[in-house]
């Protein structure tokens, strides 16, 4: 019969066994081993502090005013690069036909056309009939350019805040969504930074009117049974005022937009990177939108023809172009193919050719970045 000891009688038959010479040995050996371990530690540790000492350390954007770049963005290019990005097209009024062969140029799917209705009237703004039908069934999820204010009749934007035009906004929306568009993308007042544009926002106080039109015109349409609709914020520097002084706020904004043409600065060919980081250009605007956790889209962008002083047939600027806008998490980017800026319907074949090899298999995340 085995019997179990007591733990006190165990521990004094220990102590017997460890003779003065064993512990001395036994404290020695555990002292050597600690100062081991002590330099282990140091050797690892400063070996980590040289491995993760940046090697490319980016030097910040110089932009005019100061919005930050997205956190860990630098590091992200070096190790996640992403997928193309969606495509969609301007291919002029109603030209179905052309944004179809677009399509078929860039190998890649173009789920998205861009149309800008007609701005000669209200009629023509609140009545969009004739390029609805030619729309119809085309198979492209729509963004429609909508005016603010038509180029005839003396409107204001004075006016259009107080109220007096959301009459002709409720009845746009109201045919909109009768004719199958309730989901379709409104770039409202676009590019309030140029001049031309009868909502242009050249001073302080036309900026404030211009906040107050969109809101006023965001309100009254989603006020309409059955919309759901996405509003497009969409500008660029220009010669008014700074473009974060036309934000018309989050709640009235779902995409932030910009343009990106291979034109500017006074440049020779200036490079994407140039473009890029100017002023107001397409790096604050991502940053911007990402500041305001909206998706972020090139509503207009392309090649430019020399006469234009633009790059002309350039490949190497759509190649960094779309690369950047990859990396930026565009959610979709809408060429210009029309006239004779036209990306692949015209006289630009390098760049076209560049644009079928980068575009392989875009996806359309669309959706997913606005949580609908």
């Amino acid at each position: 019969m085995i019997r179990h000891l007591p733990s006190w009688t165990a521990g004094s038959r220990l102590a017997r066994a460890l003779r003065p010479r064993r512990l001395a040995t036994t404290a020695a050996l555990l002292a050597a081993a600690a100062l081991a371990l002590w330099l282990l530690v140091r050797v690892v540790a400063d070996a980590t502090v040289h491995s993760t000492t940046p090697t490319h350390a980016a030097s910040p954007t110089a932009h005019a005013p100061t919005v930050g770049r997205r956190a860990g963005v630098a590091h992200r290019r070096l190790v996640a690069p992403r997928p193309p990005v969606p495509l969609g097209v301007y291919a002029g009024p109603g030209s179905v036909a052309t944004a179809d062969a677009f399509g078929a140029a860039a190998g890649a799917p173009v789920p998205y056309a861009f149309d800008y209705l007609d701005g000669t009237s209200w009629q023509t703004i609140d009545d969009p009939r004739w390029f609805l039908e030619r729309w119809d069934g085309s198979g492209f999820k729509m963004i429609w350019g909508v005016p603010m204010l038509p180029s005839t009749g003396g409107a204001t934007m004075a006016a259009g805040a107080a109220g007096l035009y959301d009459g002709y906004f409720s009845t746009l929306a109201q045919v909109l969504v009768a004719n199958g568009q309730a989901n379709s993308l409104i770039a409202l007042g676009w590019d309030p930074n140029d001049a031309s544009v009868p909502w242009a926002a050249t001073s302080a106080q036309a900026a404030r009117l211009y906040v107050a039109y969109w809101r006023q015109v965001v309100t009254t349409m989603r006020s309409v049974a059955g919309q759901q609709f996405l509003f497009v914020w969409d500008d660029a520097a220009g010669s008014g005022v700074a473009p974060d002084t036309l934000y018309p706020g989050d709640t009235y904004v779902d995409l932030v937009a910009t343009d990106a043409f291979d034109v500017g600065l006074g440049l020779a060919n200036p490079s994407w990177s140039e473009l890029a980081s100017a002023a107001y250009g397409p790096d604050w605007f991502a940053a911007f939108a990402a500041q305001h956790h909206k998706p972020f889209m090139i509503a207009k962008w392309g090649v430019v023809p020399t006469a234009a002083s633009g790059g002309g047939d350039d490949p190497t600027f759509v190649r960094q172009f779309l690369a950047w806008a990859a990396q930026e998490g565009v959610v979709m980017a809408v060429a210009w193919d029309d006239g004779s800026w036209a990306l692949a319907g015209g006289s630009f074949p390098r760049s076209a050719q560049m644009l079928r090899t980068a575009e392989a298999d875009a996806p359309a995340p669309l959706a997913r970045a606005v949580g609908a």
